[in-house]
């Protein structure tokens, strides 16, 4: 590979340098020459710059007049775009292994032979607050002298409407600094990634004047109500369980299908089961009759491979954090919240309320990433800056605000009649709706069910397309599923 440095368009006096670089990109389909940039642009409130958004673009150097651009962004919310980036649609990624699980003992970035910048142009953006992304000092001494922002639960990127605007007009201020405006716009959006790119389907056309081609949704959250996991609600249990079956079946621990039955008769199965024999169960609670409900609970506790008095003394509803302890506890392993097909050591195999183990085992090899991303920006690239990269940024998601709410009580962000707007006014616009199987943070029945009940005409839904993969949340990070989804993502976009 050859590098030719150019300098940073950043023309502000600061301690943080961009890059831009050509570089010429192996991948599967040949190679593609590409102009790397990894740079910060301000983000504007009032005519003032009070932040400025780290991103990493890459474009190819002799495009085609008509060829995509792909807008990526990972979920949390507080994740950096590091999961896209360097897992997935990235030229250039970490070592996995065959089975998902990233490779540790090969510290060295390797390219990405499922790239999406076979087909498309792409620019990874890092939300204010992850990243290098960063609000811009106070000039005055009196606010200068305030602890940082980005630690304050005041800080005001931090919110739902405030982050999609953001985009919004970083998205913007790209295409018009790049002369990119009559290119094909696509967004792509990982879990609350995802929730934002059905978001983006209304935001983008009416308020920014941004003609969508398409969306893709990966791994998404729809409805912040329907994630409720209480004694009382009944959306989530009923969206979780073909999950559970699907990974009691991988496992070998479930009881109501036969060892050999394909997996897509299992979740068939599971999905009717859910809807027609389970619901019921988790609605009328002690009104169905002693039996009758037993009986429900009993074919509940063989789907999901649990012992039937464990479900039945929770009346059906097994948190998640539950069954991650117990589908495996035998053999002293916690399986993954995010891909169940995955387990590993549990640090604390004689106590009965894991969830803290759990929750320490969700991201065991984030090293590998951290490695990565100092490795290409300053190595690679030649990135200047006094900052550490945040690829988790907690406090972000502790503090997430819901700005658009008018009552406290009782109102819970969503996206679907956002979607719905979005996708009936821009006749041209598409989506692409993914999920891994084994994912129990953001289940994939919970979209098929949100599709099939926001009673969509023939026009829109014909132009929506889902996808369901082998693996979990990141299912990306299986080398076979990625080069898989990276297939459909390109017929999609072409």
């Amino acid at each position: 590979m050859t590098d030719q440095e150019k300098p940073s368009q950043d023309s502000t006096a600061s301690p943080h340098k961009g890059a831009r670089v050509t570089r010429t990109f192996n991948l599967a389909n040949g190679d593609v020459e590409t102009e790397v940039i990894a740079d910060w642009l301000d983000i504007y409130d009032k005519d003032e710059p009070k932040a400025r958004l780290f991103h990493t673009a890459y474009l190819a150097s002799d495009p085609e007049p008509d060829r995509p651009i792909v807008f990526l962004v990972n979920g949390g919310p507080g994740a950096s775009s590091v999961f896209l980036h360097f897992a997935c649609a990235g030229p250039v990624a970490v070592a996995r292994n065959s089975d998902g699980r990233f490779d540790t003992t090969q510290r060295t970035l390797s390219t990405e032979q499922s790239s999406w910048l076979a087909f498309a142009d792409l620019v990874f953006i890092d939300p204010i607050g992850t990243g290098f992304s960063h609000l811009i000092p106070s000039s005055t001494k009196e606010d200068s002298e305030k602890k940082k922002p980005e630690a304050d639960d005041k800080n005001p990127y931090w919110a739902v409407q405030k982050d999609l605007d953001t985009l919004g007009q970083f998205m913007r201020r790209f295409l018009r600094e790049h002369k990119l405006w009559t290119r094909p716009l696509y967004f792509a959006g990982e879990s609350y990634g995802g929730f934002r790119a059905c978001r983006m389907a209304r935001l983008l056309n009416n308020a920014y004047g941004l003609g969508m081609a398409g969306i893709v949704s990966i791994s998404p959250i729809w409805q912040f109500r329907d994630a409720s996991d209480s004694e009382l609600s009944t959306s989530q249990w009923v969206n979780l369980l073909p999950t559970y079956a699907a990974i009691a079946h991988h496992h070998g621990i479930g009881r109501y299908f036969s060892s050999d039955t394909p997996m897509d008769d299992v979740l068939q199965e599971a999905e009717r089961f859910s809807l027609e024999d389970y619901a019921p169960v988790l609605v009328s609670g002690a009104l169905m009759a002693d039996e009758k409900r037993q009986s429900l609970l009993s074919q509940v506790a063989d789907l999901i491979g649990l012992n039937v008095d464990v479900v039945s003394k929770a009346g059906g509803r097994i948190p998640i954090h539950d069954y991650g302890r117990m589908v495996r506890q035998e053999h002293g392993e916690i399986v993954d919240l995010y891909d169940g097909s995955q387990s590993t050591l549990d640090p604390f195999p004689h106590r009965t309320n894991n969830e803290l183990a759990i929750e320490r085992s969700l991201f065991p090899d984030m090293h590998v990433f951290q490695t990565a991303l100092n490795q290409w920006y300053f190595e690679e690239l030649g990135v200047e800056t006094p900052l550490e990269y945040t690829i988790l940024n907690m406090e972000a998601f502790k503090n997430w605000k819901n700005d658009e709410k008018q009552f406290d009580l009782f109102e819970l962000t969503a996206s679907v009649d956002d979607f719905r707007a979005g996708m009936t006014l821009n006749t041209s616009m598409r989506t692409m709706i993914v999920h891994g199987r084994y994912d129990m943070v953001t289940p994939y029945f919970a979209s098929k069910r949100i599709l099939n009940q926001s009673n969509l005409v023939d026009s829109v839904q014909d132009r929506i397309s889902e996808r369901l993969y082998s693996g979990g949340h990141m299912f990306y990070s299986w080398p076979d599923v990625n080069a898989e989804f990276a297939k459909d993502v390109q017929s999609f976009i072409e």
